[in-house]
């Protein structure tokens, strides 16, 4: 039987055990679950195996992490969300209408749920859908910090023209952007050290001179943060931590 929790670097993780279809396993940290996929090729003798290497894994990258740096979202009544410029309140509701809905009221995230359809979730599957309704409130009402720090930068060190900025639930990766100058950050960076988030700004706004990762490209990256490489370093050991 496999561990269904562990305990690493002082926090409980939820171990979360998938079926692959590939010829290979394979292990993941997201945000506080270890995603183990075992290949259904694999007998159970390999198995075993697998899962004591990927815990194994597990443990020596979650030792690296930097404690305190990564403020984990509370999605739940009494919870608070803390972002680089605003610290969220959450408020749960059961009401008697029909429809889930959800309104951001100064910095408190109100969450109405219906009675007749919470009943019938889970306490995991309210999380889910609190988690989902508040993420939509906070990612719309912080694009304007969004543009605010890209203007800034973009003045700063580039002077580029960029069409649109914004943010998005992406989970591969930090930041994009587009050869039609379209930019899209990660949500999750909004819980990452400021400098971090900014880096990820600098990185793809130096997209803008060079659309690739030349030598060229990494000159100009320098040029505008040049301890960019911290930055680098920490998304690296604490990125997936992030979710």
């Amino acid at each position: 039987m496999f561990p269904k929790y562990i305990e690493l670097n002082g926090e409980k993780f939820e171990v979360v055990y998938e079926r692959a279809k590939a010829r290979t396993s394979s292990v993941r940290i997201s945000g506080d679950k270890v995603v183990i996929k075992l290949s259904r090729f694999a007998r159970d003798f390999d198995q075993d195996r697998m899962v004591v290497k990927f815990l194994k894994w597990a443990g020596k990258r979650i030792s690296k992490v930097e404690k305190g740096l990564v403020l984990k979202p509370e999605y739940n009544d009494g919870g608070k969300v803390f972002t680089h410029n605003k610290v969220y309140d959450i408020v749960v509701k059961i009401t008697d209408r029909k429809n889930n809905a959800a309104r951001l009221k100064d910095s408190v995230i109100e969450i109405f749920l219906g009675r007749v359809f919470s009943e019938k979730l889970s306490e995991k599957g309210r999380g889910v859908v609190v988690k989902k309704l508040a993420e939509d409130l906070i990612l719309k009402d912080q694009v304007a910090y969004l543009n605010e720090v890209t203007d800034e930068l973009n003045q700063m060190h580039f002077q580029e023209k960029v069409n649109s900025c914004k943010f998005k639930k992406t989970r591969s990766r930090f930041g994009s952007m587009s050869k039609k100058r379209n930019m899209n950050i990660s949500f999750r960076l909004l819980f990452a050290p400021r400098e971090v988030f900014r880096y990820v700004c600098v990185h793809e706004l130096s997209h803008l001179k060079e659309f690739n990762h030349s030598k060229r490209f990494w000159a100009v990256v320098e040029g505008a943060m040049p301890e960019y490489k911290e930055a680098e370093k920490w998304l690296r050991n604490n990125g997936f931590m992030l979710g």
